[in-house]
């Protein structure tokens, strides 16, 4: 069913999207949420936000100790996303229905204080979903969102985006009806789908503590350098589709705009004949061990912190589940 109004992307937003791939929703997470779920970043770290010299690692991806549904995190983020796929009843309530603590940190290191780099030579440019066959119409990493927990200026770690590179991942996708589990990599770590070299726009995502960025599956992305060493602390929760994208609906007006922004730059209205040849699959992440071991060295952590302080472990890896109206009552002001 097409939306009949659109209540949280405005005109512009959705000019944007179908021409660039991306949007930012301003202030889409209370502060409340975002300082609930960032209040023990550091002691699941084990570094001392005050001495550089204890940031042993650059980057880091930890693992989630705490979460709510996306609905309740972000209302505003929640309506961007359901009107970027045409209707709420197209998103998959049963996969991935939530947000929470599982931060990505960009700490920087002291090498690129005073380095320069071009965004082509970052390396490691992709696109997101190492747990399903990726095929043109695959809905189950249906867009990649960004939840920023600390403001973000340039040189500080924002991720870079290449949004003429849609173009270049929809047409391997289109010419490749077999689908691929993953993507060969080349000595800089990019992506082949995302044919980084032949990309000349290229976007540095910043923003303001709550706001969050929505960008099209397709859209070639990659961390940055950390130069200001301004901790960075986003996290990237996906959205799964109910069914996959549908690029030969009987009423063009019920595209989604994800739909529309396929077929924008495979430069077609529908595509009938297009069909998949090979069976969608889903799998475990290839990164999942690495969060296992994570997981047990931050509750070691946190356990420890809990003994010196007489507080409590606040993790579903100890406690199990907690019902978000707790978390949401425990996230708000006294």
């Amino acid at each position: 069913m097409a939306i009949k109004e659109y209540k949280f992307l405005t005109p512009e937003q959705r000019t944007q999207f179908l021409e660039f791939g991306w949007v930012k929703i301003e202030d889409a997470v209370p502060p409340e949420y975002l300082d609930r779920f960032f209040h023990d970043a550091w002691i699941r770290l084990g570094f001392d936000p005050n001495d550089k010299s204890t940031w042993t690692k650059e980057k880091i991806h930890m693992p989630r100790h705490r979460e709510i549904p996306t609905k309740v995190f972000t209302p505003k983020g929640w309506g961007a996303i359901c009107e970027l796929h045409g209707g709420e009843d197209r998103i998959d309530p049963t996969l991935f229905e939530s947000c929470g603590d599982s931060l990505i940190v960009n700490l920087g290191s002291e090498e690129w204080t005073d380095k320069e780099i071009h965004p082509r030579d970052l390396g490691n440019w992709h696109i997101d979903g190492d747990w399903f066959t990726h095929f043109l119409d695959s809905g189950d990493q249906a867009l990649t969102i960004i939840v920023l927990f600390n403001d973000i200026v340039p040189r500080a770690g924002g991720t870079f985006i290449a949004p003429d590179g849609i173009k270049h991942v929809c047409k391997w996708l289109y010419e490749h009806p077999e689908g691929a589990d993953s993507f060969p990599r080349d000595a800089r770590g990019n992506s082949s789908v995302c044919n980084i070299d032949n990309c000349n726009n290229f976007v540095e995502l910043t923003g303001k503590k709550g706001d969050i960025i929505l960008f099209h599956p397709f859209m070639p992305h990659s961390a940055s350098k950390n130069h200001l060493r301004v901790p960075r602390f986003i996290t990237n929760p996906p959205v799964t589709l109910k069914e996959p994208m549908n690029f030969n609906r009987p009423n063009p007006g019920d595209y989604s705009l994800s739909e529309q922004k396929v077929l924008r730059e495979l430069g077609e209205t529908s595509l009938p004949d297009w069909k998949i040849t090979s069976p969608r699959r889903r799998f475990t992440p290839r990164t999942r061990s690495g969060k296992d071991v994570l997981i047990r060295e931050e509750v070691a952590r946190m356990k420890t912190h809990a003994q010196k302080t007489g507080g409590l472990v606040d993790s579903m890896h100890i406690n199990g589940p907690v019902p978000y109206q707790v978390v949401v009552e425990r996230s708000l002001p006294n």
